[in-house]
């Protein structure tokens, strides 16, 4: 019987196959944040051609004055890592170096503790010691093309200030986010026992812009991590929560980021960015502040605005006829409804343009102005209306005048019944005696005679008949509008 002390053995082979969906950015990611967990103010990066088909030499090396503690974590799978207790270090597992290792056909370690080289023949420690850093040289599995796209992929990285990390040469520039946002949030970090578990910290979110070719992604303490599609790229300094292959977070964890930003950054979103799924995501939150639900409503559905008023249908109409927007019931999401309704984002078209009810049961009753306090302005268009009602709709009709400012009508009109309200009409219109803008408000009115519907087309055939029988009246009794103080040209 063969026994060993170890319990389990890694195919190599079939680990890289298994790492090849990840995208081959993976490999310099996982070496830079290595460097950049450490005391290192400078890394290089070095990515060429290399003598062996389908392969690339890739070199890494750093300046962290006390290189690597334990070389055994080099090839060591899951070996505890002390970074799992700092929630920021990106390192849990200890596991990325072994991940690239899969990857290569040749390998080299150097740093302060000794040299370890891998190869055909297996794994081979040296006494070799290097006075400070650490190197990582290897023959990595990686084609021409996918060489070639390193460059863009190591441009995404977002260094922190005070550190320098060079590409074949060239320093990716230290970019300033453009807002910094202190917020707890969820993250890892390991217990006494070394056990990873779930917490939360207060740290902070860099927002960025995206660059030409970038897609928006959240960022772990400057690594890409997963691509988002938003507006900006969120940069979370500590652990961020991942799945087991480090590649998304939960749709919770993302909202809660999108959420912060937008409360932040919601001035900075346009009428196009008001429609896109990460707004809307964060406008469904319960904590969306009341700043940015309104900004965002305004951005769909301008200023002037109002929710469909299924209690008010005509004050729904009068809201359309007066170029408010209606926001429909299927505009917005269920959560999105709480929001705007709880910050009152927009209100029901009945409590903005509500329809008239000083003739029905349930109406507001309305205090008549009397008789004896009209002027003599208001007593000649009184009398006009009447006779104009006379002949344009062949009744008799009732005329009263109340004041009252805060009612949003000029004049309302009932069955047989007109109203002028000189609180908004002012005691100077009715001086001016019958003239145009009396004919105008007369025509308005006496169509509801006929449907209370403004955008209705009988409303609008009314007010078309109307117009014509004045014009008419007009051409055929001349001496009715002289009588009435207006003469040739009055219509």
């Amino acid at each position: 019987m063969t026994t060993t002390a170890d319990w389990f053995a890694v195919d190599k082979e079939g680990l890289a196959k298994l790492l090849e969906r990840k995208g081959k950015e993976f490999i310099l990611y996982e070496l830079v944040q290595n460097a950049l967990d450490t005391n290192a103010k400078r890394t290089l990066v070095s990515l060429h051609a290399s003598n062996t088909r389908g392969y690339s030499s890739l070199q890494v090396v750093d300046d962290n004055p006390d290189g690597w503690k334990n070389l055994e974590h080099a090839w060591t799978l899951f070996a505890e890592s002390e970074k799992k207790g700092d929630a920021e270090k990106r390192g849990r597992f200890n596991l990325g170096e072994k991940l690239v290792l899969s990857l290569c056909k040749t390998a080299r370690i150097e740093t302060t503790t000794g040299t370890v080289v891998f190869g055909e023949t297996g794994r081979h420690k040296l006494r070799h010691k290097r006075d400070a850093g650490s190197l990582f040289s290897a023959t990595v599995r990686m084609s021409q093309e996918e060489r070639e796209g390193m460059r863009a992929a190591m441009m995404r990285l977002l260094i922190p200030s005070g550190v320098e990390v060079l590409f074949n040469g060239e320093t990716i520039p230290v970019r300033k986010p453009l807002r910094r946002i202190e917020a707890t949030l969820p993250t890892e970090i390991a217990d006494a026992e070394g056990i990873l578990k779930r917490s939360a910290r207060k740290t902070v979110i860099e927002v960025y812009d995206a660059l030409e070719g970038e897609t928006p992604s959240v960022y772990e303490m400057g690594i890409p991590v997963v691509e988002t599609g938003d507006k900006w790229h969120y940069n979370v300094l500590q652990k961020v929560p991942l799945n087991a292959d480090r590649d998304n977070v939960t749709p919770a964890y993302l909202r809660e980021l999108r959420t912060l930003v937008l409360n932040e950054m919601y001035r900075e979103v346009t009428k196009e960015d008001a429609t896109q799924s990460w707004v809307r995501d964060a406008a469904e939150d319960e904590d969306v502040s009341k700043e940015a639900v309104e900004h965002v409503v305004t951005q769909r559905f301008g200023e002037k605005r109002v929710i469909f008023d299924p209690s008010d249908p005509e004050g729904t109409k009068l809201a359309v006829s007066k170029g408010y927007t209606v926001i429909a019931p299927g505009s917005l999401s269920r959560d999105e409804w709480a929001n705007v309704k709880r910050h009152e984002a927009a209100l029901p078209a009945g409590q903005v343009t509500p329809s008239p009810k000083p003739y029905s049961p349930d109406g507001d009753p309305m205090d008549l102005l009397p008789p004896e306090k009209y002027t003599d302005g208001m007593k000649r268009i009184v009398q006009y209306a009447k006779e104009v009602a006379v002949r344009l709709l062949a009744c008799d009709i009732q005329v009263d005048v109340v004041s009252k400012a805060t009612w949003p009508y000029s004049a309302t009109y009932g069955p047989g019944h007109l109203t002028f309200n000189v609180g908004r009409l002012g005691r100077i219109w009715f001086e001016d005696g019958p003239r145009d803008a009396v004919d105008r408000l007369l025509i308005h009115e006496f169509g509801h005679h006929y449907s209370s519907d403004h955008l209705s087309e009988q409303y609008h055939d009314a007010i078309c008949k109307l117009g014509a029988r004045l014009t008419q009246l007009a051409i055929d009794e001349p001496s009715f509008f002289q009588k009435h103080g207006r003469g040739r040209g009055a219509l």
